[in-house]
């Protein structure tokens, strides 16, 4: 049995299982015979510049602090609040989830680091620009009520570590 966590909870799960389906390779390979070379790069241009601009807006907002590379290769933003607000990455993952439809999920980080929290938003290929300025209006939005209303998981320094699996 291990544990997984997800949006903030932690869940059990039976599965053993030490590869991934092909499905995607397939489907990326598909779509790189229907595109072409160029056709598919400039389909993964788009989105690693659509990624670049949710990162770009995410660090003018002032809140959160961007993870990873300047340049990086994958078309996805990976950020953290960058002070203590009152609420937390996974209030504004539920946040966002219940009230605007968005999946953007928050995750403590491996062992020797379970005390950094992250969230990460995977910019897909039907994402355009202004979905990307919605989401960070959105994000933005989400952080505001959340400020009003104070989180709903507990900060850190309150939680009590109790039972054997811990």
């Amino acid at each position: 049995m291990f544990e997984e966590n997800y949006l903030g909870k932690t869940d059990s799960t039976f599965t053993l299982n030490f590869s991934t389906g092909s499905a995607m390779v397939l489907a990326q390979y598909y779509n790189l015979v229907r595109y072409g070379r160029a056709g598919y790069r400039y389909i993964m241009k788009n989105m690693q510049a659509n990624a670049r601009v949710l990162g770009e807006k995410l660090a003018a907002m002032g809140r959160f602090e961007l993870i990873g590379p300047d340049e990086e290769q994958l078309p996805l933003v990976a950020f953290r609040l960058a002070a203590d607000n009152g609420y937390d990455e996974f209030d504004i993952a539920w946040q966002l989830s219940a009230e605007r439809g968005w999946m953007v999920p928050a995750y403590t980080l491996p062992p020797d680091a379970q005390n950094v929290t992250i969230m990460r938003a995977l910019v897909k290929e039907t994402m355009s620009r202004e979905h990307v300025d919605t989401l960070a209006r959105d994000i933005e939005e989400a952080c505001a009520t959340l400020a009003k209303k104070g989180g709903a998981h507990e900060a850190e320094s309150q939680k009590v570590v109790t039972g054997p699996g811990h």
